[in-house]
């Protein structure tokens, strides 16, 4: 039962930590989650003492965050930057040690040099999560992403490996240079060859699956969260790193810009991205407020040792600085003999620059899950059964290291490096959107204009309509463009009636009522088929008068039947009608953009665009060579009746295969501005998402 109620406080905190982050808007999510965690300490004392087994917080919290860290990483970039990786993560762990453990032992005497090294060992790992999950913006370069990203992969296994053999030798008070070396090399490469024997072996369950036919999503995502445990206390029993096993199995697993095939591909990515976000939101969530429940003990006397608070705080804060002294000073070293590969100029070329991008580095890894969850392995006794020396201080000085290290980079890095955007709101994933789909749609008119394939043009053609309508719609919903663009939608649509109903006169005395009845309903598809929707849609063909309504309502309850030589006829007709009509909205945009601002022509200029591509696709659909919309048009229309039936069975033919094509070549866009670093992978995400839903609506098989 308290074990229960723990889970049930630990919830609450995130839960009331997410609401506080709200009203707090400057104060990073991991800070706000940590003082949750203290006040429920005071609040409630019982939650103040909760221990939890360190291997269990390994394959509970770290494993499944860790795995899914590598799963979405870009393999090319990892590997193109693996010296730099490498040095952070090994060597610089390893220089943090020495320098730190032997610090350590001068200013505390008391700490036996083991213990000390201990220590140092687990501030080795960063936590990059925790950057990412800072409320303020900071802007990263590229390289440094990929720089902290690797780093906390690979750095978590080698600090808990030189956590364990200084552990080792506190206990027993015995170490061997030559058998840790050994045993470091057992247990990073054999987790390594593990993890991608165990990655491999996962990924080819789920593919056999799915080709035999079970696609059971939430049984799949099911599979993929099971994964990293498994493979953690696998390589485990096996002895080698199970840290660095989970990393390399989910990089085996790694996800690729997906290409849309089917529905149950969109649903599972769906299902994945959902699940997976709350996971990883709840893990670092509790363990930052599991972090803010152990502050509190830093009052008492028995802990620290009896040397008073301010003694502990000056520990505290000294071990910080010397932590981040060090780090800063190999990640300068580093990135001044690293070589741009783009200018081919070492950073020592620039000075001012790469001091500053180290100093970011720097800051931009501070300590956190794992740091906190290495240090609580640390054991009660050593080997003669006596009590292990400063244990409590040892845990209460790490725990302080990890809140220094994450307000330094909360207050620092927005001043460093601020960044030009204001976070992912609404207004930038529209802003976005509309560049994938004027991308999207640039290259479906390519496609159109290699002319290899003329069978898909009729379809191509329709599904534009659609991009066109989502693209005016976003465009909308941008303040740059929306009242240029909603001003001058209405008056279009106002010039399009008006003209509509000069032409609907001489069309309807030509026919009775009830035989017009097909023009209203042809109309308003064909405008949808091209981008219009809602209002625009109802544009033209509106019945006159209320008597003439009343005979279309009459004709539209009582339908006769109509050949199909015919409709044929009055769709070719009505397609002359929405020419008509795309002609007056362009020579009204066209005078716009003569004598109209600069916020209206930008708006109208895009807009124009869009009825000339409608105007070329009812051109194209029905052979147009000229001819005005009226009863006289018919006179040309049996040389054409064989090219709207080839054109209609052509793009009904292939429209469901066009349409996913549309939507691949749409997440294929999305993938090639996040890769050019035009987007960052939080907006890339939302936009894929978006292509999924999508996706899932068409229902393609």
């Amino acid at each position: 039962m308290e074990s229960f109620e723990l889970v049930l406080v630990l919830l609450a905190g995130v839960i009331l930590a997410s609401l506080a982050e709200q009203l707090i808007r400057h104060v990073s999510l991991p800070l706000v989650q940590i003082t949750v965690g203290l006040l429920a300490a005071l609040l409630i004392p019982r939650v103040a003492n909760v221990r939890i087994d360190s291997e269990l917080f390994l394959v509970l919290f770290i494993a499944p965050l860790l795995f899914n860290e590598a799963r979405e990483s870009s393999k090319h970039e990892l590997w193109t930057n693996l010296p730099s990786i490498l040095s952070l993560a090994i060597g610089l762990v390893g220089i943090t040690v020495l320098i730190v453990g032997f610090v350590l032992t001068m200013l505390v005497p008391s700490i036996p040099l083991a213990a000390a090294f201990a220590c140092a060992a687990a501030l080795g790992p960063t936590d990059a999560a925790a950057v990412s999950a800072l409320g303020s913006t900071v802007n990263l370069t590229k390289r440094q992403k990929v720089l902290l990203l690797g780093e906390s992969l690979i750095n978590d296994a080698s600090g808990v490996v030189c956590f364990q053999f200084a552990i080792a030798a506190a206990v027993t008070g015995t170490f061997s240079l030559v058998n840790a070396g050994m045993r470091f090399a057992v247990l990073f490469f054999g987790g390594i060859a593990f993890g991608m024997a165990a990655g491999f072996v996962a990924f080819l369950g789920v593919t056999l699956l799915r080709r035999r036919g079970f696609e059971n999503n939430v049984v799949h995502v099911l599979y993929e969260v099971f994964t990293p445990f498994l493979v953690f206390l696998l390589a485990e029993e096996l002895h080698v790193s199970g840290i660095l096993a989970v990393v390399a199995a989910g990089l085996v697993m790694a996800r690729h810009t997906p290409r849309l095939t089917t529905t149950a591909q969109a649903k599972h990515n769906l299902l994945s991205n959902g699940f997976w976000e709350i996971i990883v939101y709840v893990i670092n969530g509790v363990i930052f407020v599991l972090l803010g429940m152990q502050l509190p003990q830093a009052l008492s006397p028995t802990l620290t040792g009896g040397s008073g608070l301010l003694h502990f705080m000056g520990i505290t804060l000294a071990v910080t600085l010397l932590v981040m002294l060090a780090r800063f000073v190999w990640v300068l070293a580093m990135e001044l003999i690293h070589r741009n590969p783009e200018t081919g100029l070492r950073g020592i070329a620039h000075m001012a620059p790469t001091i500053k991008e180290a100093l970011v580095t720097t800051i931009a890894g501070p300590k956190g899950a794992v740091t906190l969850s290495i240090i609580f392995t640390i054991p009660l006794t050593v080997e003669d059964g006596s009590a292990f020396p400063e244990r409590g201080f040892i845990i209460l000085v790490t725990a302080g290291v990890i809140l220094c290290t994450l307000i330094s980079a909360d207050v620092l890095l927005t001043r460093l490096s601020p960044s030009q955007e204001t976070g992912v709101s609404e207004e930038v994933i529209r802003r976005f959107e509309v560049m994938v789909l004027k991308n999207t749609i640039a290259e479906l008119e390519s496609k159109i204009a290699q002319g290899t394939h003329p069978e898909y043009e009729p379809a191509t053609r329709a599904v534009l309509g659609g991009y066109r309508a989502r693209l005016i719609k976003t465009q909308l919903e941008i303040a740059e463009y929306s009242d240029a663009m909603t001003m001058l939608i209405r008056n279009t649509l106002m010039v399009q009636r008006q003209r509509s109903d000069e032409l609907e006169k001489e069309i309807l005395s030509h026919v009775s009522g009830k035989a017009a009845a097909p023009y209203y309903a042809l109309l308003k598809n064909i405008r949808g088929s091209v981008g219009y929707y809602n209002k625009g849609t109802h544009v033209g063909l509106r019945g006159g008068g209320l008597s003439m309504r009343l005979r279309m309502l009459y004709a539209a309850l009582n339908p006769h039947k109509v050949s199909d030589e015919k409709l044929e006829l009055m769709y070719y007709q009505t397609c002359l009608f929405a020419l008509e009509l795309e002609r007056v909205a362009i020579a009204y945009l066209e005078g716009v953009m003569a004598h109209g601002s600069e916020d209206v022509v930008k708006a109208a200029r895009i807009l124009i665009d869009e009825h000339r591509s409608i105007e070329e696709t009812l051109q194209k659909r029905v052979g147009y060579t000229g001819e005005q919309p009226g009863a006289d048009a018919g006179k040309l229309f049996d040389a054409k009746q064989c090219v709207l039936s080839e054109q209609y069975r052509l793009s009904h033919e292939y429209l469901a295969m066009i349409t996913a094509g549309a939507l691949s070549v749409e997440l294929e866009k999305i993938g090639e501005l996040q890769a050019a670093g035009s987007i960052g992978e939080d907006v890339a995400q939302v936009l894929r998402q978006n292509v999924y839903v999508l996706q899932m609506n068409a229902g393609f098989e």
